[in-house]
């Protein structure tokens, strides 16, 4: 593609070939009806459910497939439901009726938002569901009309004769499915592409955003010559388990909120939202696991720093500032270390000077870190004179419970395991070899 050239806000990606550099794609600007061939060392597949490039890719999906044709009504009412609501705030509100079954999502003030309908009838009746095998009240999409819709928001809402304008009515598919792989080459498979969850539970959004939090720092330090090849693949071997667990956790809540003549002789044991939204694990080469077959998932209180968790949130104060742990990740590596821990701060920033990778290191309770509290090191799972090793992504890829004997050797290790150069060779900031 020239420099300085532009698409309109509808295009199409018609062929992706990779190469041995790169991926060259063509684009195709539908309004202008012009193609561009762009170049890119790697492309990342968000283009949604149906997904043209993983397709194309031959990337075939797995799960409970189609579910219903479902339909969500965007509305405002003209009539005050506050007392409707009676003080409850709830952020989801199910509907189950001889009408339909759905929920409502509103806003603050309880009188707009939408309604998502993702059946039509008494699906409650056994001999209902005898009688129709083709599950028709599943398609509530086919033949909709505005009418039909206020039909179904005055049912759900209680009220037959209540005051309420429909702005839009949108329809889609609800599926329970996860990718093969997340990955072909220099190709990526995020969100959607990658995943496609009922809504039931929230995670559609969620989980996309967190494929992009895991892939972009390791496509970052890939493309800086720091990683070693097997950094990206590690994208699929913790993003894949996490997808299909999503999958299956909002497939369980779909059939028992909304679906219960699905049965549930398929369905996974419901997991608490808590571990599912900051609880899931990676287990992958990029993390330094130790003994023991780390699970999928645990609530994070249960965690404690191990490695392939999330890192905890703990309240430090740093001049007089109160912070959390939290607020230190983001951008590069961080190594945490006890307050009896300065050997490994120092040897950290030596390790990733030799590696031309940013890191930040600190001393908690014995440095610019003060805690007050003393929750720091319990929360980490380690001693006073032990440290942690968090990554871009606030995910804790590596500690020691103790000091070591040769804290920059130990350390040296780590980091070359997160950032899986298996082969011990060290880089500068540029990417060049250097031989040890």
């Amino acid at each position: 593609m020239a420099a300085g050239a532009a698409w309109s806000s509808s295009a199409e990606c018609t062929s992706l070939e990779q190469d041995a550099d790169g991926v060259t794609a063509v684009v195709r600007d539908l309004e202008r009806g012009t193609e561009s061939s762009v170049r890119a060392k790697y492309v990342i597949a968000a283009d949604g459910n149906r997904s043209p490039v993983r397709e194309r890719l031959g990337i075939g999906m797995r799960g409970h497939g189609l579910l219903s044709h479902s339909i969500t009504i965007y509305f405002r009412a003209l009539a005050d439901l506050g007392p409707l609501l009676k003080d409850r705030n709830q952020g989801v509100h199910y509907v189950t009726n001889p009408l339909m079954r759905g929920f409502f999502r509103l806003d603050r003030s309880g009188n707009a938002g939408f309604l998502v309908v993702n059946l039509v009838g008494d699906t409650s009746r056994p001999e209902v569901i005898a009688a129709f095998p083709s599950a028709p009240w599943a398609n509530v999409a086919e033949g909709i009309t505005e009418q039909r819709a206020l039909e179904l928001l005055r049912a759900a809402i209680g009220v037959p004769d209540i005051g309420v304008a429909i702005e839009n009515i949108a329809t889609w598919r609800a599926e329970a499915n996860c990718a093969d792989r997340f990955t072909d080459g220099r190709v990526f498979l995020a969100g959607d592409a990658a995943h496609v969850v009922p809504p039931n539970g929230g995670y559609g959004g969620n989980t996309g955003v967190q494929d992009a939090h895991n892939l972009a720092w390791k496509l970052a330090l890939t493309l800086a010559g720091v990683a070693g090849p097997g950094l990206l693949d590690s994208y699929d071997a913790e993003r894949r388990p996490v997808g299909e667990l999503t999958v299956e956790q909002a497939f369980t809540r779909y059939v028992t909120r909304v679906a219960p003549y699905l049965g549930t002789e398929n369905t996974q044991p419901i997991v608490d939202d808590f571990s599912m939204e900051i609880g899931y694990r990676y287990d992958s080469p990029a993390i330094v696991l130790e003994p023991g077959s780390p699970p999928l998932h645990e609530h994070p209180r249960e965690s404690a720093g191990r490695p392939g968790a999330r890192a905890p949130h703990v309240f430090l104060d740093r001049d007089g500032t109160r912070l959390s742990t939290l607020d230190l990740f983001g951008r590069n590596f961080v190594l945490l270390a006890g307050s009896w821990g300065a050997a490994w701060r120092d040897a950290a920033l030596a390790v990733a000077k030799g590696f031309g990778v940013g890191l930040d290191a600190h001393v908690v309770g014995g440095g610019g870190l003060a805690d007050a509290g003393g929750r720091f090191p319990g929360s980490f799972g380690i001693s006073p004179s032990g440290a942690v090793l968090v990554r871009p992504d606030g995910f804790v890829g590596w500690r020691a419970v103790t000091a070591a004997d040769a804290p920059e050797d130990v350390l040296r290790q780590a980091l070359e395991a997160l950032l899986c150069r298996a082969d011990g060779e060290r880089r500068s900031a540029h990417g060049t070899r250097v031989s040890r």
